[in-house]
């Protein structure tokens, strides 16, 4: 019989062949996710913010919680087509797959939205590629490494109700600016601004020239004094917003904001608001320990945005003490020993 040992060195062979191909397949295929675009939900403040101020956010675009994100999810082969492939993986708590018989040399591409986002870093978690041969004799599995795929920021709408919405295009086009020493942000280059001002990074990612813009002394300013461990999820959302409402506010007034919660660092005196927005993003911050210090000189204006931390109502006295003028809002019903204007809310938004 000897075809039937004919029939065993083909099958051998064929083995051989594919368990090959199932290595080199494995070797070649990387995954790659980012975001491909956003989709505003109703009252959204990209829906409001200026044009102006919408070019100089984070790229690939601004997020904010609510908004949905349209995910790029992307095989890559090195070299020649492969497949064929499967992925899963987790962004957040949403669990995506999808598969592919063959990968193009140009890459295969896959789209998943994830909707109503929530405020805080975008995590892609547990993403494994599971690849093999044609006739699935051999299947290996590589797991991918975790990353963060955006950065959600937090909520916020103007606390004054002073201006409309359509007025805020001309409060942040025109930014108070002058000729003192510490600079507050860039803009685009205009006719007769001087090239030593010019920021060549900047110029460089946006594709035109940006200078930089340096404020004048005497500058309004405001110190936001946030809990440092809020009770949860909501909570923490809700002080987020608040204080970013508080540092547009004072930003859009051409002042300046500075963020703080005992136990972290405080914010540069800033009037970057995409800054102080991916600062509030990550809130709250892992406790440091030491001597909690709370920013501000005499005479600023200190906003304390808490639900029942016994330290942010102790600076916000002090401060008051120091001569600062200080008023507060109160996440919940907590009764806090704070001589000042207080405004209470709950975790309802908007307000």
């Amino acid at each position: 019989m000897p075809w039937l040992y004919l029939l065993s060195a083909w099958l051998f062979a064929l083995a051989v062949a594919m368990a090959g191909y199932a290595f080199w397949n494995h070797r070649g295929l990387h995954l790659r996710l980012e975001p491909k675009s956003i989709q505003a939900a109703p009252g959204s403040p990209l829906e409001e913010l200026p044009e102006q101020l919408l070019r100089t956010a984070p790229l690939p675009a601004a997020i904010f919680e609510g908004d949905a994100l349209e995910l790029d999810a992307a095989l890559e082969t090195m070299g020649a087509e492969r497949g064929p492939a499967s992925v899963t993986g987790l962004v957040g708590a949403r669990h995506i797959g999808f598969s592919t018989g063959r990968v193009p040399r140009t890459g295969w591409h896959h789209s998943a939205t994830i909707p109503d986002l929530r405020r805080g870093p975008l995590g892609a978690a547990s993403w494994e590629i599971t690849t093999g041969d044609f006739l699935g004799f051999f299947r290996d599995r590589r797991e991918c490494d975790d990353l963060e795929v955006a950065l959600v920021l937090p909520r916020f709408e103007s606390l004054t109700r002073l201006q409309h919405a359509r007025e805020l295009e001309a409060g942040v086009a025109a930014p108070r600016s002058g000729s003192g020493t510490e600079m507050f942000g860039v803009r685009e280059y205009r006719p007769g601004d001087s090239r030593r001002r010019i920021h060549w990074r900047s110029s460089a990612r946006h594709g035109e020239l940006i200078v930089r813009e340096y404020e004048p002394p005497g500058i309004r300013t405001v110190n936001i004094y946030l809990d440092a461990a809020p009770n949860n999820v909501e909570v923490a959302d809700q002080i987020a917003r608040l204080a970013a409402s508080e540092a547009w506010d004072s930003i859009r007034a051409g002042g300046r904001a500075v963020l703080w919660a005992p136990g972290s660092d405080p914010t540069q005196a800033s009037r970057d608001l995409w800054a102080l927005l991916e600062w509030l993003a990550r809130y709250p911050y892992p406790p440091r320990g030491g001597r909690d210090e709370a920013p501000g000189a005499p005479g600023d204006e200190v906003v304390a945005v808490t639900a029942s931390d016994r330290r942010v109502v102790e600076a916000a006295d002090v401060a008051k003490a120091r001569g600062s003028r200080v008023r507060a809002w109160v996440v919940g019903s907590a009764q806090l020993d704070l001589d000042v204007a207080i405004e209470r809310v709950g975790t309802a938004w908007p307000l």
